[in-house]
């Protein structure tokens, strides 16, 4: 009988304890983006999934919702839809700074996709960062040019919004097919941004004077400066002073390669330059694709000497730009 007691006493005590709770996948993902804790949900990812977010992309995630709408305090199931073998589940997140929703969606078992769904618009003066940096390189260019080219500032922004509609639709290709590996999709998505962008300048400025073209340059760079703070206003997300730095260097990239066009093109030299700014531009933008799936400071770095580079080349014909629009004005 004695030997028995332990044996009962044991066997009261497992009866009463609480049941041990396994996490569904779509807890497993609310549950690390709640912690932190991304071990919580990475065995219940998909192995497209584990690519496509790894722990470096799932912080940075987190930590934009949270400069953006505070801690993380609840969430709670809201709907389920689901769509052939998908079932895409519905949370409403509560932060110390609003709520918005989020869906997960599971496929045989494991975590096939994480979206933000009803995060408000919200202006905030980090979103403008990109619009200073941009306004400052451009400021810089018209302090020495002075003669404002209103007509083609304008005409490159239209031109980069007209990129940006078939832009994403070629790059999202590969993922539509199914393609998961990593070095491929990085490639592909910065030489079609490459190959696009620089074909778009180089026929809108090829003929033009370098004056010209270098505000076109200057309107496309502005423009990719109001769209980068407009998906940062929509999406809710946090910007840092740094995207103030990227978008400085950048409005000096796109006004720098499209004086090189009128230069080259009247020099004879326009397809060659066109396809050294393609490799350059593939270059720099797979270094910003393979930042989202591991972000580097390093990647970062370079991506903007580069850029730097080609920005400083511009300072370099300026002086010529400058020259060749005062020839101009006297024979005119």
């Amino acid at each position: 009988m004695r030997k028995l007691l332990p044996v009962f006493v044991l066997t009261v005590f497992v009866a009463f304890l609480p049941a041990v709770h396994s996490l569904t996948p779509q807890e497993a993902m609310m549950e690390a983006l709640k912690t932190g804790n991304y071990s919580i949900v990475e065995p219940y990812l998909s192995p497209i999934m584990k690519k496509a977010l790894p722990k470096g992309s799932f912080e940075a995630i987190r930590r934009s919702l949270i400069g953006a709408h505070g801690e993380i305090q609840s969430y709670e199931f809201v709907k389920r839809e689901e769509e052939g073998p998908y079932i895409t589940y519905y949370y409403r997140v509560t932060a110390s700074r609003g709520t918005y929703i989020v869906t997960v969606t599971v496929r045989d078992g494991k975590v096939g996709g994480f979206h933000l769904k009803g995060v408000p618009f919200k202006a905030t003066a980090s979103a403008l960062y990109p619009i200073l940096g941009a306004l400052l390189a451009f400021l810089i260019i018209w302090a020495y040019v002075r003669k404002l080219g209103v007509a083609e500032v304008i005409f490159g922004m239209v031109l980069l919004f007209i990129v940006l509609l078939i832009q994403p639709l070629i790059q999202s290709i590969p993922t539509f097919l199914g393609v998961s590996n990593i070095t491929f999709l990085v490639l592909w998505t910065g030489f079609i941004a490459g190959l696009l962008q620089e074909v778009a300048k180089y026929y809108s400025s090829r003929d033009k004077s370098q004056r010209k073209a270098l505000y076109i340059g200057a309107g496309f760079g502005f423009g990719e400066a109001i769209y980068v703070s407009l998906i940062s206003m929509v999406g809710g997300g946090s910007v840092v002073l740094l995207s103030a730095l990227e978008r400085f260097l950048a409005l000096l990239f796109h006004s720098s390669t499209t004086v090189i066009f009128s230069r080259a093109y009247h020099r004879g030299r326009g397809r060659e330059a066109l396809m050294v700014l393609i490799l350059i531009h593939w270059f720099v933008d797979s270094l910003a694709a393979y930042w989202h799936y591991s972000p580097s400071y390093l990647i970062l770095g370079v991506s903007y000497a580069v850029m730097l580079a080609v920005g400083l080349y511009l300072l370099r014909l300026l002086p010529e730009v400058k020259v060749e629009e005062e020839i101009e004005t006297v024979k005119w």
